[in-house]
């Protein structure tokens, strides 16, 4: 069994490749998390929604359990269970009281081995094309997704994460168990453990639960990009406001610069105090406005959107970009900097207070850079982190080098 040197963390890789990290804490309970290293952008482009799908099948059980089974144990031991499918990963995840930390475990490992039984495929098939359904109706969703769609290309980041009715249609348990196949190998997988536990056996019952999962998993394609420049506008029925979406090029999770962009992304686009909440929401120009940055592996972006009267959609668009603009040339002041710094630190910490909200830090940070930090340690390089690196970042002019578009109502002017 290898071990890996993370001070202040316990980290073990079992023989079939599978890593295991944990951190301690002085808690009343125990959370577990299983990350899978897989998401929709490592989907062909006829497998659409595949992961996410997988993630759903994952709760109608394995070779020895049903659905009925798999939440029935769920609910015997208390447990706060959830899951997730993002274009970079999928994870399942939950907490329970210490003393149910094995059987909560032993669950959450069983997931990532589904039976896709055909009724089942069936089931959760109409369940994914009813979440598409409602994506269809949200036009700010229908606009976010056309977005990134235009702004990334061929570039998998730009493919929606339910897949297309299409495509999902064409997930049959087959093609489900060959994209399991190739993707969820041992060595894709991390398990996560925080708040009260014992980590020898814990490690033995993660070792004994996955002997005969197998090795490998392929390697995720880091395809050249450049980013997609301009506007577009679309107008259709069905809704009364417009949706407006921006994308532009940002560091990405591997990237050192990552944390000013966080700081950069809210400074400008914070929904409560950001500038664009300022310019647009006070005056009462949308009905919001928010500005995120989104480090995904390998690529990352600026994304921001708002909503707001047709007639107004023109001198919204004319603010945005007098805000972003602006902010490139001039940069965030030295008040505003310290604020994002406060405000992205408390976050930090606020997550960092109970073991639950520790598991997606954890894994994403093990995933991306093989690097394990506190909280405390975070929250420091947060603070620690100059105006100067935010400066950087804005000589490149990202926001003019992005992409806006706009879905309009077709009953406006």
């Amino acid at each position: 069994m290898g071990r890996v040197k993370a001070d202040g963390f316990d980290v073990a890789v079992l023989p079939n490749g599978l890593r295991i990290i944990g951190q301690r804490a002085d808690a009343r309970s125990i959370a577990v998390g299983l990350a899978l290293d897989v998401g929709a952008r490592d989907e062909a482009a006829d497998e659409g929604g595949a992961a996410h799908l997988l993630e759903h099948l994952a709760f109608k059980g394995d070779g020895d359990r049903g659905a009925d089974d798999v939440n029935r144990a769920f609910d015997e031991l208390g447990a706060r269970v959830n899951a997730f499918t993002s274009h970079d990963r999928t994870m399942y995840y939950g907490a329970a009281l210490p003393d149910e930390g094995e059987r909560l475990t032993a669950l959450l490992l069983s997931l990532a081995r589904p039976a896709l039984r055909p009724v089942d495929v069936e089931v959760e098939r109409r369940v994914v094309l009813e979440e598409i359904g409602m994506v269809e109706d949200r036009p700010e969703d229908r606009a976010w997704e056309r977005g990134a769609q235009l702004y990334f290309g061929e570039h998998p980041l730009g493919r929606p994460v339910l897949g297309t009715r299409s495509s999902v249609g064409a997930l049959t348990p087959e093609r489900l168990r060959a994209f399991h196949g190739r993707w969820y190998g041992s060595e894709r997988a991390l398990l996560v453990v925080t708040g009260a536990y014992d980590w020898d056996a814990f490690v033995a019952r993660a070792q004994a639960a996955t002997e005969d999962w197998t090795p490998g998993g392929s390697a995720r394609a880091q395809p050249l990009w450049t980013p997609r420049r301009g506007s577009q506008e679309v107008r259709a029925g069905g809704f009364e406001r417009s949706h407006l979406t921006w994308f532009a090029p940002a560091p990405s999770a591997q990237d050192p610069a990552r944390i000013a962009a966080a700081l950069l992304a809210r400074v400008v686009g914070d929904g409560d105090n950001g500038r664009l909440f300022w310019a647009l929401v006070e005056p009462g120009w949308v009905d919001d406005a928010a500005l995120w940055f989104d480090p995904a592996d390998g690529v990352g972006s600026f994304q921001a959107a708002a909503t707001t009267d047709d007639a107004q959609h023109d001198r919204v668009v004319e603010t945005v970009e007098d805000v972003l603009t602006c902010f490139e040339r001039e940069g965030p002041t030295a008040p505003e900097w310290a604020r994002a710094q406060r405000a992205l630190a408390t976050e930090v910490t606020l997550g960092a207070e109970s073991p639950m909200g520790r598991l997606a830090d954890l894994a994403d940070a093990w995933l991306d850079r093989e690097e394990a930090e506190t909280a405390a340690a975070t929250v420091a390089r947060i603070l620690a982190t100059p105006l100067a690196a935010g400066l950087a970042l804005l000589e490149a002019a990202p926001f003019s080098s992005g992409l806006r578009f706009s879905l309009r109502p077709s009953s406006g002017s």
